[in-house]
């Protein structure tokens, strides 16, 4: 018999060992990708776990003098507060006030429910203007010398004399007259566990007036046209709990809404402070997370335009000197309104859209709460924001954005970008084709301000083109009105008003085709819009809060 020897083959085990090698990686990067998902979740609400350290912000964000906590002695320019309890101090006095008085209680740890009591945290000195005694009803006086004179308690905003304290030095805390507006910290539930160590909240049990309890949640911009959203972050925070006052970062108002969807049942309030585009932000967020019930949203104007706010009764700008108090008094008396809601969709004449090319033809969704325009308006808007996300543009400010907005448009009367808009755009309401004059701008309205409070609706009842829409106009009607506007000088000539619109016609549905590229904004947020298709249609509402009390437009 003859043998044959064969030589040993590693082919096969390396292949094994290849493909096990590959599952491995493939699970191991999966498993990183899983981890990532969890921590970086938006879902997860961290809470800060060190109870006692203050918050320690500049004193000139107050417009009053302040007295250092510790040693007793009027603070410069350069002191602190600390924005959850009001506890101020010198720069040298810092760690002695963190040690020696107590901060906020951020959360207890006991259930809401188990019939505890809240206590006073009782704050010395530095009162605001005109601080009325809870004890005789009398005036605190600090102005006869420079000192720590009477307490306020940091949650309920009680004050009193220094010789009336021991009569309330020992009751116990009811939150004040904003109670209904405030988490209580022994309402919140907060744990650590073995994959998330860090103290995140888990839920929010009502307090014993939940029957009456509609908690506020505050979101700030510091981004927007004003520059006070800090001013407006710090005062609410002592008024209130802070965990509830948000400053916007870049992952959006996220967190702030989980605050409302852990409080449900209960129906939440929102004060928005920013500008149209961020009242927009926050309410596209809540039909994105599906928070319900729809809080109600309140707005504190810091943006240039302003349009919503004008409409709902918040004013055109925030005031020279915010007051808290005022603003919460106004929020709590506020009539909750509807807002119609429009979604636009943008589908794009693309070469490629008739070879059906994934990502070519597919259209852009995007939600419309105040107007829609193409044109030399939203021409301008976008000079504008070019320049204010320059590296030129170092100082935030209402008057400083006007005057860039009248730079471009002034522009625009002698350049005009836009003439012939009407060759380029084709107009259809409810589905009929509507023949356009020569114009450079097409607005579609949904709410009766357009351009920092021009209103648009109103100004054109007695012109030539009036009787094309019905006498009423409303926000919450499911109609659209939709303007003409002839030049950069016409939108000057309305803003001064010394002209009017054009009135193009009302309808629950618009179609707009672009022939070629033009300048379209969404709510004040602008960008070139290459040829394509604009449908609008109706998309449920907005809940809003409408200001009643000393109504100012």
């Amino acid at each position: 018999m003859r043998l044959t020897f064969r030589p040993f083959s590693n082919t096969g085990v390396m292949l094994d060992f290849s493909f096990t090698l590959f599952l491995s990686v493939l699970l191991g990067l999966g498993l990183i990708w899983l981890a990532g998902r969890y921590f970086l979740k938006e879902d997860v609400v961290y809470i800060p776990d060190n109870c006692r350290r203050h918050a320690w912000k500049s004193v000139t964000l107050l417009s009053r003098a302040c007295v250092c906590s510790v040693c007793d002695t009027s603070m410069s320019s350069n002191g602190h507060f600390c924005e959850s309890c009001g506890v101020c101090s010198d720069n040298g006095c810092v760690r002695k006030a963190d040690e020696k008085f107590p901060c906020k209680q951020l959360r207890i740890r006991t259930r809401a429910d188990d019939g505890s009591t809240s206590r006073h945290l009782w704050v010395k000195g530095n009162l605001p203007l005109g601080a009325e005694c809870s004890v005789c009803g009398e005036d605190i006086d600090q102005t006869s010398e420079l000192g720590l004179f009477g307490q306020r308690c940091a949650w309920c905003q009680r004050m009193a004399h220094d010789k009336c304290f021991s009569e309330v030095s020992s009751t116990l805390c009811d939150f004040g007259p904003f109670k209904e507006m405030i988490f209580p910290p022994k309402c919140i539930l907060a744990s650590r566990s073995k994959v998330a160590p860090k103290v995140h909240l888990t839920g929010i049990i009502p307090p014993e007036w939940k029957a009456h309890w509609r908690p506020l949640i505050v979101v700030a911009n510091s981004k927007s046209g004003s520059s006070g959203a800090d001013q407006v972050v710090a005062l609410m925070r002592g008024i209130l709990h802070p965990l509830q006052v948000f400053e916007l970062g870049q992952h959006g108002p996220h967190e702030a809404l989980q605050w409302a969807i852990h409080a449900a049942p209960t129906r939440c309030r929102i004060l928005v402070a920013g500008g149209d585009g961020t009242v927009g932000w926050v309410l596209n967020t809540i039909l994105q997370m599906k928070v319900e019930p729809h809080p109600e949203v309140a707005i504190l104007p810091m943006g240039t335009g302003n349009d919503l706010s004008r409409v709902l009764g918040w004013g055109a700008e925030s005031p020279d000197e915010f007051d808290p108090i005022d603003y919460l008094t106004r929020i709590a008396s506020a009539e909750t309104v509807q807002l119609d809601r429009w979604l636009a969709a943008i589908t794009t004449h693309s070469s490629l859209a008739r070879f059906h090319v994934p990502g070519f033809n597919a259209a852009r969704h995007f939600y419309v709460y105040n107007y829609l325009s193409v044109g030399v308006d939203a021409l301008v808007t976008l000079n504008f924001h070019k320049a204010r996300e320059s590296s030129f543009y170092f100082y935030s400010s209402r008057f400083v954005n006007k005057l860039l907005y009248l730079c471009f448009g002034t522009q625009q009367v002698m350049q005009q970008d836009c003439v012939e808009l009407e060759k380029n755009l084709e107009l259809y309401l409810d589905g009929v084709r509507i023949e356009l004059p020569q114009l450079q701008s097409v607005v579609v309205l949904n709410i009766d301000s357009w351009g920092a409070g021009v209103k648009l609706w109103e100004m054109s009842k007695n012109s030539p083109t009036h009787s094309i829409m019905k006498e009423i106009h409303s926000i919450s009607d499911g109609i659209l009105e939709v303007f003409g506007v002839v030049s950069s000088f016409h939108i000057a000539q309305l803003q001064v008003g010394l002209s009017k619109p054009v009135r193009l016609g009302q309808a629950k549905s618009v179609r707009i085709v672009l022939k070629r590229t033009l300048p379209m904004q969404a709510d004040g947020e602008p960008w070139m819009q290459s040829p394509c298709d604009i449908n609008i249609q109706h998309y449920g509402q907005a809940t809003m809060l409408k200001n009643v009390k000393n109504y100012v437009l």
